[in-house]
């Protein structure tokens, strides 16, 4: 009870004003309190004797604002916002963090009965919270103090007026607010199908190319998109992405392009076919080891080099010609060819291959211009032979050794140069001799393997011929037989061998006629009389004499076919056999006169009856592949091996080995 006393003894009394009517008229309260000066120490642990401190007012400022309802009445509303002294100042102190608003009716007489100055003023109290929480503390709180109606002078009161602001959703008091929903949010909010809006697709640019030239839509699949491959169209895929550039970038790009194409000079080669490593790797080939294996000629006089070279530097088609022979001679899996290689370390078999071929073809283009147009200029005038031509004939003919299946391709351009050299003679002397040197040997050997089979012989000579009485200087001689005559006596030889051959397909008895002893009688004289051209010790002169034991072993093996009723070989023969073996092995493996020994050592082995003289023969062939990197020396060893077989079994048939080459299937060139 005296708790009770003292509050309302000390709180001050509020009472309604006469003009203001209570639940019409809604009028927020406003606390004013003076301050004390003095602090109430507490003294007592009682309710009346809590300490209490009288914080300062506050002081709000009024904005009134008069609207008219539907019944006509006018409403104002009371804006009350926080006044600062320093924003006052800066003129910005209107605050809406605080604002709240007292609703009057237009017939109260009580506008603001609290404020004449147009402010309110409020105490800086503690809130209900911290109220609540002081309690919960166990101390105890003053309670809030209503003015009372003495207190307020209505004349103070004055009517401001409130800036018009745009009113927002989130301030307006009467905007309901969104409650939230119940639980945990969603990860992936559901989208609500009013707010999406169908965009409309843009004309793609990536589409692929044959889409966009048919204008059509493309699906963009990869790597071919599906619209082609359903309307059976080739898709050519998508062009090649870009990397994006700036304007300067480009422009620098664009000036150095330009530059380049003006810098850009291409130097034509000084030596025409010669265009690539490779190219000069053949051409290194040619000059410094191939074209000294085909003549036995001296290095000062060398007709591979001082003519035909001289040549293809005028005449691109002999370039390519002597660069595919070049090519076509290296064996690239050769103890000869992986060193080569290896000397070349940029170069690939591969592109070597590739190279070569090219080689091939453009000589053979070449080959057939230059051909036609002889023709067309010798109907014109008579005109002489190119001399070009004659040397890619060459060429070509050599290219055959290099071949490891042959099918006698040479023979096509022995026979063509045959008719060529009829009709256009090249007009160098020099350079004619030359080629009928090496034309009349190839086509003499050709007779040791090719059966005739009813057609023309190319190296076909009157029996009655004779030997020319010239004399034949030995320097001009490039290769044996032809200038000096021994192969008259083979051509000779070959006649009497094809009569015989014809005679027992014939089944006639005898085989060999007198007329056929009578020329061999002739053969064996002229055989003996002949003497090679060269000075005793040199190497030349040791080939040709074994190309005069070859001779005589061919006449004696030709007219003397084994029959099966007296085996055993004719000592003459086995005699003949082992000094033609004699003379092989005294060659040394480096000397030039290796491309002579081929023909030889093949007739020579085509009479070794015994099995002792087999393997020397053997090794002499091997020697001449070594020195010579060509391939028919293979193909000379296969039907020396047949004819050993047979002769093994005492055949009848080992006396025709060139019926036997033929039956292999193997048609090449022994030389």
């Amino acid at each position: 009870m005296e708790l009770d006393r003292q509050l309302s003894a000390e709180e001050p009394e509020s009472s309604w004003s006469e003009n203001t009517t209570p639940g019409l008229d809604d009028i927020e309260e406003i606390v004013r309190q003076e301050r004390k000066d003095e602090l109430i120490r507490p003294s007592q642990k009682h309710l009346g004797a809590f300490p209490r401190y009288m914080r300062p007012t506050i002081r709000r400022r009024l904005q009134v604002e008069e609207k008219a309802s539907r019944g006509g009445n006018i409403a104002k509303s009371y804006s009350v916002t926080t006044f600062d002294m320093r924003r006052s100042m800066e003129g910005s102190d209107v605050s809406s963090s605080s604002n709240f608003t007292i609703m009057t009716s237009a017939n109260s007489s009580c506008t603001d009965p609290w404020s004449p100055s147009g402010f309110v003023e409020e105490e800086l109290g503690v809130s209900g919270d911290e109220d609540e929480e002081m309690v919960e503390g166990g101390e105890l709180l003053v309670p809030k103090l209503e003015p009372i109606e003495d207190d307020i002078d209505m004349s103070d009161m004055k009517e401001s007026t409130v800036p018009e602001t745009p009113s927002t959703p989130s301030s307006s008091p009467m905007s309901p607010v969104k409650k939230r929903p119940r639980g945990r949010p969603r990860k992936h909010p559901k989208v609500n199908p009013d707010s999406v809006m169908k965009i409309a697709k843009g004309r793609s640019k990536t589409g692929c190319i044959t889409c966009r030239k048919r204008k059509k839509k493309c699906d963009e699949a990869k790597p071919g998109c599906m619209n082609c491959e359903k309307n059976s169209v080739t898709c050519e895929g998508y062009p090649q992405k870009t990397i994006w550039r700036s304007g300067k970038e480009k422009a620098e790009a664009a000036r150095m392009r330009r530059d380049s194409i003006l810098l850009n000079f291409k130097l034509e080669p000084v030596i025409p076919g010669v265009e690539t490593p490779g190219d000069k790797m053949f051409f290194e080939h040619y000059i410094f080891r191939l074209s000294g294996i085909f003549t036995v000629e001296k290095e000062k006089n060398h007709s591979f080099k001082d003519m035909l070279l001289h040549l293809a530097v005028k005449n691109v088609g002999l370039m390519h010609s002597i660069l595919a022979l070049s090519s076509k001679h290296i064996d690239f899996r050769s103890p000869y060819g992986v060193k080569f290689l290896r000397e070349h370390p940029d170069l690939d078999i591969q592109t070597l291959e590739e190279r070569s071929q090219f080689h091939h073809d453009k000589a053979m283009s070449e080959l057939n211009s230059d051909i036609e147009r002889q023709n067309r200029e010798s109907a014109v005038d008579n005109s002489t032979g190119n001399p070009a031509i004659y040397g890619q004939m060459i060429c070509l003919v050599l290219e055959t050794l290099a071949d490891p299946n042959p099918r006698g391709q040479h023979r096509i351009h022995l026979e063509a140069y045959s008719k060529l050299i009829s009709q256009y003679p090249p007009e160098d002397r020099d350079f004619l001799r030359f080629i009928e040197e090496f034309f009349q040997y190839h086509i003499s050997a050709d007779e040791l393997i090719c059966l005739p089979e009813g057609r023309a012989r190319l190296g076909a000579v009157s029996d009655d011929w004779n030997l020319p009485t010239a004399i034949v200087q030995p320097e001009s001689m490039r290769l044996l037989g032809v200038s000096d005559g021994l192969f008259l006596y083979m051509s000779k030889i070959t006649n009497i061998r094809n009569k015989i051959r014809e005679n027992i397909h014939n089944g006639m008895d005898p085989v060999v006629d007198y007329t056929s002893l009578y020329r061999a009688a002739e053969i064996d004289a002229g055989i003996r009389e002949w003497t090679p051209s060269w000075p005793v010790g040199d190497s030349r002169d040791l080939a040709g004499l074994l190309y005069k034991q070859m001779m005589w072993i061919y006449l004696w093996r030709t007219i003397y076919p084994p029959r099966t009723k007296c085996w055993k070989p004719d000592a003459r023969i086995v005699h003949a056999v082992d000094d033609g073996i004699e003379m092989l092995a005294q060659f040394k493996p480096s000397d030039p006169s290796q491309t002579l020994i081929l023909a030889p050592a093949f007739v020579i082995g085509c009479a070794a009856f015994e099995e002792r003289q087999r393997e020397p023969i053997r090794k002499a062939i091997r020697v001449v592949k070594e020195y010579m990197q060509y391939k028919n020396s293979d193909c000379v060893l296969k039907v020396l091996e047949e004819v050993w077989r047979l002769m093994d079994a005492k055949s009848e048939d080992s006396w025709d080995w060139q019926m036997i080459a033929h039956k292999m299937g193997m048609d090449f060139l022994a030389t």
